[in-house]
């Protein structure tokens, strides 16, 4: 256990992102908006990239002085500079002395402005001094800007909102609770808004989540090496990969989601110990002393924390109701099969109290955060109207993206998500996509498959766990119809990979050592698999024509 996550903790730091980025902050105010470049003589210009603070789709014109004239000459009446924290890139191709932008929204903030010369080079203007926050941190700025050098995908949303959070902003990004932007925020606080400290969080849940699948594998089959190549396939599914290096809400509900699971597991686990020890003590009977009675504290214990990790998952992303649904037929199951008469209504108090006040006050307690333009009276009504914008925002959510993708298509790995894809050189690319391993999502949806079929064919009651488990995750998104993208299926991806450590464990007990050979060998292909992708989820710079092979698949846009 601890060797794969100390592997997976490597390969998710690695080139995660750069540890700096342009801090200091220039604005250009309503009364004041004009930048006036001087380079000192005429000299062709490509480009200005402008490193945007936490305002997005800045506006500016780009004129030209005509010291003949003595007018300046206007090029570009609109140009945008759309994404917060990274450079963007303003097209300029005009031989000059003075260059001019306007900032067309008052108060637009910049942390650095880098001019490039036709030749490539960067040129600082001989007038930097009148600006000195703009031109402070001119050597963070990267021969070619890729994700390490500033934000990437929905980062732009949930890496913006975390840095709000932080310094008491008013927040941009209202879609989804507050929690997991608050996680995100803390990476801030440590190590800066920069790459490496917006995504630092995120590779801490994504490393966390290896043991805990470990430990969860071990309880469910008893066998180490079971669970030692569950937690393997999970460290080699790209879409965890993927997903522990970005700032984005997905892997803390992932982990959320995984924590309830194994706490409702545990619980299913000691409360059918304690009453095995009961029965074998003495007779139960209509004077038995567990009639009426809740289970002691230890075995209780379990329930308690499932709750609330399920309130922490419903604080991150609304997908951990899902789950809430699934623990909730799993727990009536488990309680009417064992039902000791008066301990029912014990055990609903005790689950009104762990499951939904538990649950509600932590949701609402994330919204302690959410700083609006609007003054809400108190945290109940502002956590009361954040929920009914979100609930409004994804029930309309039915306009068309590329990259969207149905239900049916995620475990098949239909519609990748190309997240990222800059040109670094002539040849070469850096990507990054969201996709599983073919190697193991395409197998996995087999071995779901086999173990429903245990589940209602053999009444196999761990099949039925952890096909309830899956199914909890999967089959809301079948009638939900906003438009989704293929890490919608995460969470399910987590079940699937505990149904594949199922059906190895079912391999191992019929084939025993030649079943445990065949085992080795499909995970040696399954860690090839992920080398075999590793450039085009990882953002490692690679020859581009590596990508357009690896297209296997008709909608595979590993790179553009």
């Amino acid at each position: 256990m601890l060797t794969l996550t100390l592997l997976f903790a490597l390969m998710a730091f690695f080139r995660i992102g750069n540890t700096y980025a342009p801090q200091s902050a220039y604005t250009a105010l309503a009364e004041n908006p004009d930048i006036v470049l001087d380079f000192g003589d005429y000299i062709g210009i490509s480009s200005v990239s402008l490193y945007l603070n936490c305002q997005a789709k800045r506006h500016f014109t780009l004129s030209a002085y005509n010291e003949v004239t003595r007018e300046w000459e206007l090029f570009n009446e609109n140009a945008e500079a759309s994404s917060v924290f990274t450079w963007n890139k303003l097209n300029v191709n005009y031989n000059l002395r003075y260059l001019g932008l306007v900032a067309l929204e008052s108060d637009t903030v910049l942390n650095e402005l880098v001019a490039v010369t036709t030749e490539g080079d960067v040129i600082l203007p001989v007038n930097a001094g009148e600006y000195p926050e703009l031109f402070d941190e001119q050597d963070m700025f990267p021969k070619y800007v890729t994700y390490m050098d500033g934000t990437m995908f929905d980062e732009v949303y949930h890496g913006r909102t975390a840095y709000e959070i932080l310094h008491g902003l008013p927040v941009y990004e209202t879609t989804h609770p507050y929690f997991g932007k608050t996680l995100i925020s803390l990476g801030i606080a440590l190590f800066g808004m920069t790459p490496f400290g917006m995504r630092f969080m995120s590779a801490i849940f994504g490393i966390l989540i290896i043991p805990l699948i470990y430990l969860f594998a071990k309880r469910l089959f008893k066998n180490t090496f079971c669970a030692t190549a569950t937690a393997f396939l999970l460290v080699f599914d790209c879409m965890h990969f993927t997903l522990s290096r970005i700032a984005t809400l997905d892997i803390f509900a992932a982990f959320f989601i995984l924590l309830m699971y194994y706490f409702m597991y545990r619980y299913i686990e000691k409360d059918t110990a304690y009453r095995q020890s009961k029965t074998t003590s003495t007779a139960v009977s209509s004077t038995s002393p567990m009639r009426g009675k809740l289970p002691p504290r230890q075995v209780l214990l379990p329930l308690a924390l499932c709750g609330v990790s399920m309130g922490l998952g419903i604080a991150t992303k609304w997908t951990g109701v899902y789950a809430g649904a699934g623990l909730a037929l799993i727990f009536l199951l488990h309680t009417i099969r064992h039902n000791p008469g008066g301990q029912m209504l014990r055990l609903f108090f005790f689950c009104c109290i762990f499951f939904i006040l538990i649950p509600l006050g932590l949701y609402t307690l994330s919204f302690l955060p959410a700083g609006t333009y609007t003054e809400y009276s108190n945290l109940l009504e502002k956590a009361i109207r954040c929920t009914q914008n979100m609930f409004r925002y994804h029930s309309n959510l039915t306009n068309k993206h590329y990259y969207g993708s149905p239900f049916y298509e995620w475990p098949v790995i239909w519609m990748p998500l190309l997240a990222a894809s800059n040109t670094v050189g002539a040849a070469k690319t850096s990507a990054v996509n969201y996709m599983g391993n073919p190697a193991i999502w395409w197998p996995g949806m087999l071995c779901c498959l086999y173990v429903l079929f245990r589940w209602i064919f053999r009444r196999d009651r761990q099949a039925g766990f952890l096909s309830i488990a899956y199914l909890a995750q999967y089959i809301p998104w079948m009638l939900v119809p906003r438009l989704t993208f293929i890490y919608h299926y995460f969470p399910a991806s987590i079940m699937m990979l505990l149904c594949m450590g199922y059906t190895i464990s079912r391999i191992l007990c019929k084939f025993q050592e030649k079943g445990r050979a065949a085992i080795v060998g499909y995970l040696t292909v399954a860690a090839c698999f992920f080398l075999l992708f590793y450039p085009v989820v990882s953002g490692y710079p690679f020859y581009t024509e590596w990508g357009l092979h690896l297209r296997w698949l008709k909608d595979w846009i590993l790179v553009l």
